[in-house]
């Protein structure tokens, strides 16, 4: 559990120190040794926020104590936050706190209780009642997993469009399950991924594959997409219940049951694994939730 700890108090540490310049969302996960869609988990989970809001707040914050304390211009405030324009920074700092910079200002900041503190650490969560409490150990082959994808905002996000993009992407690849055959095995998987620094349009953006385990010889044309995913080990937890409810089954297995654990996360996505228990993904649904680790 300390390592964890220890690893998103240092990125805090390092955003401080960068928050008048660029900041590599790869670059803080890889010093903190974990990739940036594990990391993302973690720092979620621990801080309530998500690592490019968290980020993003925190710039906003450092701004408005400067708004308070300074008559500099807004454009080079917004510019020195590292918001590309003055329109963009109004619009940001609005959203967090229901007023504009130049009416903060006037107004002496009398929004300061809605800025976000440097850092808070959430106590870890309890057990969702629809979750297996101790995963089971599973070893999966290779996967070469044939499908659709689309890009969405995660679920941390004030942005956040999971919701709303992950089933439309589902509605749309179900009905190719038939074309794409033959399969290797019985299962529809699910698996999300960061983009890179340079391919993302916005801090919070991921991407998921709704997709089929094919043959390694397997191909793939537009508009499907190929993942090639290295055989490992796995902790399956089985969640039960809404779909919707999935997320309270994810922060359950980073927030509590990984860092206890005496595993890592050992890289490459985690997977929803379908099958006939899925149901409708109502109030009857079940499906797996596998995320892999190795040893410490």
């Amino acid at each position: 559990m300390n390592h964890y700890r220890t690893a998103v108090i240092r990125a805090a540490d390092t955003i401080e120190r960068h928050l008048r310049e660029p900041i590599s969302l790869d670059a803080i996960a890889r010093r903190a040794g974990f990739s940036l869609w594990h990391f993302h988990r973690i720092f979620a989970e621990m801080t309530g926020d998500s690592l490019g809001s968290y980020i993003r707040k925190r710039r906003l914050t450092a701004a408005a104590a400067e708004l308070q304390r300074t008559r500099r211009p807004i454009l080079e405030l917004a510019l020195d936050f590292q918001f590309e324009s003055h329109e963009a920074f109004t619009r940001a700092f609005r959203a967090a706190f229901d007023v504009t910079p130049s009416a903060f200002r006037r107004r002496g900041g009398l929004a300061w209780n809605r800025t976000r503190p440097r850092l808070t650490l959430r106590r870890l969560k309890r057990l969702p009642r629809q979750t297996t409490m101790e995963p089971a150990l599973v070893e999966l082959p290779a996967l070469n997993l044939l499908g659709l994808t689309a890009r969405f905002i995660g679920p941390m996000s004030p942005a956040a469009d999971n919701t709303d993009v992950v089933p439309r992407l589902y509605h749309r690849f179900c009905p190719l399950i038939r074309e794409l055959q033959p399969q290797v095995d019985q299962y529809v998987y699910g698996a999300a991924r960061c983009p890179a620094d340079g391919d993302r349009r916005h801090p919070d953006e991921l991407e998921y594959l709704a997709a089929i385990n094919v043959a390694p010889s397997r191909r793939a044309a537009a508009p499907l997409a190929l993942w090639r995913i290295r055989a490992g080990t796995y902790a399956c937890f089985t969640h039960r219940g809404p779909v919707a409810k999935l997320g309270e089954t994810i922060n359950y297995a980073f927030g509590s049951w990984l860092p206890r654990s005496g595993y890592v996360h050992s890289g490459g996505p985690n997977l929803a694994r379908q099958d006939e228990r899925f149901g409708d993904g109502g109030a009857g649904c079940a499906f797996d939730f596998l995320v892999p680790v190795r040893p410490k």
